[in-house]
């Protein structure tokens, strides 16, 4: 079977961060730093996917990681590397933003934070390439599709609702129309009716209309 139509442990989760940080960083190119609504605003979208980017990296560490160690050893180790190193420049990219935001010119510091933040968005988008490759080919390797969706499992019931309502308001409008339908379909088909209601009540208000359109139709298949 292609690897493409293999369960996937990381496609919606990246292309919500995909969605969090690109914008995030289009945001920060044409804000008005001297303005304290924008700056506000800013700092709150950081703050969320910086909260984003550790769950998921939590995510990771506690359940992905140790699964796949037990039968490839060795084969997380670079992922291990790449976690710590953007921990830490997580870390500096926080620091730099109280700093930002005190400055007495934030017009200048801004233009600094939003460079280091592209340089720590560019390092991101190579670690996600990294395990949508390597990684991904190893999960398709040592585990069927049925133990995927256990991993799955075992990553949603670690993480808390309002986490997870904050990661599926990227996670929802950054994947395609059939991407969602299945996630949406899985999860009427496991949870509780109130979970599904639930998510898909925020699917409708993060949506498109258009978007929302053909994910309602495609649940009243």
């Amino acid at each position: 079977m292609d690897s493409q139509q293999r369960a996937d442990v990381f496609v919606g989760v990246h292309k919500g961060i995909r969605r969090g940080l690109l914008g995030l960083s289009l945001r920060l190119g044409s804000m008005d730093w001297s303005d304290p609504a924008e700056v506000k605003a800013a700092g709150k979208e950081f703050a969320d996917m910086v909260r984003f980017l550790r769950e998921h990296a939590q995510n990771e560490t506690q359940v992905q990681m140790p699964l796949l160690e037990e039968r490839s050893p060795g084969v997380t180790s670079q992922m291990a590397e790449e976690h710590e190193r953007l921990e830490k420049f997580v870390d500096e990219l926080e620091k730099d933003w109280v700093k930002t935001v005190a400055s007495a010119d934030p017009q200048a510091e801004g233009y600094r934070f939003y460079r280091g933040f592209n340089r720590f968005l560019s390092a991101y988008l190579a670690h996600m390439d990294l395990e949508e490759g390597p990684v991904t080919e190893s999960v398709h390797r040592h585990f069927s599709d049925p133990e995927i969706g256990e991993m799955v499992g075992k990553i949603v019931a670690r993480v808390g609702p309002q986490d997870m309502t904050m990661m599926l308001r990227y996670m929802l409008p950054g994947m395609n129309d059939f991407e969602r339908g299945m996630f949406l379909l899985n999860l009427k088909a496991e949870a509780p009716p109130q979970v599904f209601n639930g998510v898909q009540n925020l699917a409708q208000s993060v949506l498109e209309p258009k978007d929302w359109d053909k994910l309602s139709k495609r649940l009243e298949e």
